[in-house]
């Protein structure tokens, strides 16, 4: 038999597609770094109605038990400076009872007047002079003079050589507070602020640390609602 040359296959050319159907190769253009403070852009959407406190949104369904799971909590209790918790938000204190007062006033016998003053006419000076006619041990307290009455006078709490019951304040409310912190200091009992003077971060310190407050009464006419209460 003749031997036979086989044939050569013949490569058919790949079939070139028209650029309709070629997939693009090309890559994706990197993203925009953005800088602080920019956004990226988007479609404006209405602007959020800003809800008060206690409000929620119109689209969340809530029951009425979840509405007052939610509800803000109450104002914690204010802090004075002294560090000192005070009375509960809203809550006002109150003087102690008339009873409890007078109580006061039958077993004190040192009083230290902090504001006495020696003209005549002030009630400082008016109310110094009742205590001492009424029997207490007064010791007035003002570095301005040396004697009030014939008893002598100190520039502060702790240079009276005495333990003091109750400690007589005649000074504006914004001055109160350093009064009460010596007054805790020297051991004393009680503080006891003039008419019109009430300074509740003072009583709250006074009352921390384990002294009677009265606040805003004269005591000159709480001693004589004594005396005429009592045989």
């Amino acid at each position: 038999m003749d031997e036979q040359t086989p044939e050569k296959k013949r490569t058919e050319p790949a079939p070139v597609l028209p650029p309709a159907y070629q997939p693009s190769m090309a890559p994706a253009p990197a993203p925009v770094p953005i800088g602080p403070g920019e956004r990226q852009a988007m479609a404006p959407g209405p602007a959020p109605v800003p809800l008060g406190p206690g409000e929620i949104p119109a689209s969340v369904a809530l029951n009425p038990a979840e509405i007052l799971a939610i509800a803000p909590a109450t104002m914690p209790a204010f802090l004075p400076a002294s560090g000192q918790i005070a009375l509960p938000a809203g809550t006002q204190p109150k003087d102690p009872p008339l009873e409890q007062m007078h109580n006061l006033l039958r077993t004190a016998r040192t009083i230290a007047v902090v504001g006495a003053s020696d003209k005549p006419g002030k009630p400082s000076h008016r109310v110094t002079f009742y205590l001492m006619h009424a029997g207490f041990e007064v010791y007035p307290v003002n570095p301005t003079f040396k004697e009030l009455g014939g008893r002598p006078a100190y520039p502060d709490l702790r240079s009276i050589p005495v333990k003091i019951d109750i400690v007589d304040i005649f000074r504006r409310p914004e001055q109160v507070l350093p009064v009460v912190e010596e007054a805790i200091a020297v051991g004393a009992k009680a503080v006891w602020m003039q008419e019109g003077i009430v300074n509740e971060e003072a009583a709250s310190r006074a009352r921390a640390a384990g002294l009677s407050v009265v606040m805003d009464r004269c005591v000159m006419k709480e001693h004589r609602k004594l005396a005429g209460a009592v045989p």
